[in-house]
């Protein structure tokens, strides 16, 4: 009998302490933090992508992602090495994700839905793992990854807030078969002296994101400090303001610049992974945040 009415007096104080706690006091799951490797399976395909989750990310919080797509022949962990959004991230509170192509391409054509539709599946799965803010979505990528970010702002711009491209492009075709359902913030990055992506298909895409967002047409130049005089280049900033919702274009011109990732190789008096999460994040599906 004793046994018994200690039994049921811990079970009393156990209550009491779990009535004790007040509302703002909830225990919140632990959610593994850092850099982990993932698979999803789309359409019979297993693909793979790397996740970075800041350490103090918690389930109570929405955290905007960051989509960052290597380029031609490249592949997920390189584009995760030479970024190093994952040191961004831990700053700035975000959650970045480096997808990994078949055959470390991606898909451009508006004939083929492979990777528009596992880039769809991939963020309703972020979703459902994590509390994403899912009206700050953006895409970036190099080379081909750029390529395949103004495909996403072409295609899933109902999803994707704003997209920064480091030395890909658009060529005529895709900018025939682009259309946005609303207006899209786009950086362009780009080397006057890249020979594998030429620099003159920039001016088409400026064109048409210009007036697609109905921005100023000309453009405010600046010029960025040269800080690193032996890197054989310089940068302008070109910003196209006032379009619809307070969108921006905005190009980084490296006069001299090549083929390669500012800060990391080539150009060293800009920093692309900065530059790119700097302007994406002051924009959110429904334009400039106030």
């Amino acid at each position: 009998m004793r046994k018994v009415i200690v039994f049921y007096s811990l079970i009393a104080m156990l209550l009491i302490i779990a009535c004790s706690k007040s509302e703002n006091e909830q225990i919140t799951p632990n959610v593994p933090t850092g850099k982990m490797i993932k698979e999803l399976t789309v359409n019979g395909i297993t693909r793979e992508y790397i996740i970075y989750v800041p350490e103090n990310y918690n389930v109570t919080t929405a955290f905007p992602l960051l989509l960052s797509f290597h380029g031609l022949t490249s592949n997920m962990e390189f584009n995760y090495s030479y970024t190093s959004f994952d040191e961004l991230a831990e700053l700035e509170n975000f959650i970045v994700v480096h997808p990994n192509g078949i055959s470390n391409t991606w898909t451009v054509s508006a004939n083929d839905d492979t990777d528009i539709d596992f880039i769809v599946s991939l963020l309703n799965q972020l979703e459902e793992d994590y509390n994403i803010e899912s009206n700050r979505i953006y895409s970036t990528g190099m080379s081909m990854g750029g390529f395949f970010s103004f495909s996403l702002a072409c295609r899933l711009s109902d999803r994707i807030a704003a997209v920064a491209s480091v030395t890909g492009s658009m060529y005529q075709p895709a900018i025939n078969n682009c259309s946005p359902v609303k207006p899209m913030p786009i950086l362009q990055i780009h080397g006057t002296e890249d020979v594998i992506v030429q620099y003159s298909s920039v001016a088409g895409l400026l064109d048409f994101w210009t007036s697609h967002n109905n921005t100023d047409a000309l453009p405010i130049i600046s010029n960025i400090p040269d800080s690193d005089t032996g890197d054989g280049s310089t940068v302008e900033r070109y910003e196209y303001l006032n379009g619809d919702n307070d969108v921006e274009v905005q190009h980084l011109k490296i006069t001299g610049g090549g083929h390669e990732w500012p800060g990391f190789q080539g150009n060293m008096d800009i920093n692309a992974s900065e530059e790119v999460w700097s302007f994406v994040k002051a924009f959110d599906l429904n334009g400039k945040i106030e």
